[in-house]
């Protein structure tokens, strides 16, 4: 699965995924293999992160394997790296590396968990690439593929509920990007990796999958505050067990909620921390959703939709979800 602009894919996963049959759980009944009833828009409580990698090394490469962490089932460990590299003062870059399929062959993972040098603002871990272990190069910060995992946070993780996991197809590699902004005096040196938890084979009853939804239409006036909202519907139901922001610099609040309750809000921009649900929050499929961002801008110019968190804004709701289609893992809403 080839990369593509964020832009482009902002219009077609918030405006149009979801919307054949198989998007839909079977029969019309609730997410299947949680023991939970129909989805509703009730609230869940938080969960924790997962523990350390027990791997690292040069990339590119897939380090390692033995007994997976806390919630992983008893599959192997696998750790991508990307090669280090230096951010000098006042620097923002993308960063990206391709990687070929590290377990061979069909696999699922039941958790994921990455480690970033400070002054990160985020990572994401997309299906495709070239399929092959490659170096670290620039990219741009509107490329965007499916994703299993993504976070702003130097330290992070996410494990799914029993018999539940991310699909990885034996035929799919995985991208790594990572952007930095280094708003210090010092030079970063910066060093990135993310840790795959495999799930032991036949314990799989459910694919994990991931809601991103993106609010491209973003103009702030100069010296001004405003608030720019989304709305669209839930395009299943789905067992939500994280929920998380994406804003820039500029970004002093966001909010969301399902059929008018409250899923997940915060202050910050910078390192915003996710809301974790355990047991799983329940959603059903045609419930309003909204969510909005609040942007001060002190500038003299107007701030746009764009890749810099410097100079333009983004404002994305982003949720792990199951059950998750085949062969769909990341959707847009209704």
């Amino acid at each position: 699965m080839k990369t593509r602009p964020l832009l482009l894919v902002a219009f077609v996963l918030a405006g149009a995924a979801c919307s054949d049959d198989d998007a839909s759980s079977s029969g019309g009944s609730g997410p299947s293999g949680s023991g939970a009833s129909s989805p509703t828009s009730g609230a869940g409580g938080a969960g924790s992160g997962g523990d350390s990698p027990s791997t690292t090394g040069a990339a590119p490469q897939t380090a390692g394997s033995g007994s997976g962490g806390e919630g992983a089932g008893t599959g192997e460990t696998v750790t991508l790296v990307l090669d280090s590299f230096q951010v000098a003062p006042g620097e923002e870059v993308y960063k990206c590396q391709n990687f070929a399929n590290p377990f061979g062959e069909d696999a699922h993972v039941t958790q994921f968990e990455s480690h970033m040098t400070g002054g990160s603002h985020h990572l994401l871990l997309f299906y495709g690439g070239s399929g092959q272990d490659e170096p670290l190069e620039d990219c741009s910060g509107l490329e965007f593929a499916a994703t299993p995992y993504s976070t702003q946070l130097p330290d992070d993780s996410v494990s799914f509920p029993p018999g539940v996991a991310a699909e990885i197809p034996a035929s799919t590699g995985l991208r790594l990007q990572s952007h930095y902004l280094n708003v210090t005096a010092e030079t970063i040196t910066a060093q990135v990796e993310v840790t795959l938890h495999r799930a032991a084979p036949g314990t799989i009853t459910d694919l994990a999958g991931v809601m991103f939804i993106v609010q491209p239409s973003i103009s702030v006036g100069p010296n001004s505050t405003e608030v720019v909202s989304y709305d669209c519907n839930v395009p299943a139901d789905m067992f939500v067990m994280k929920a998380s922001s994406h804003m820039h610099k500029h970004g002093i609040r966001f909010t969301s909620t399902v059929a008018g309750a409250p899923l997940y809000e915060t202050e910050t921009w910078e390192e915003p921390e996710a809301a974790l649900f355990d047991p799983p929050r329940a959603l059903a499929g045609g419930a309003p959703l909204h969510f909005e961002c609040t942007f001060q801008n002190d500038s003299n110019q107007t701030l746009t939709f764009g890749e810099s968190a410097d100079s333009n804004e983004m404002c994305i709701l982003v949720a792990s979800y199951y059950p998750a289609v085949a062969g769909q893992p990341t959707i847009g809403c209704q």
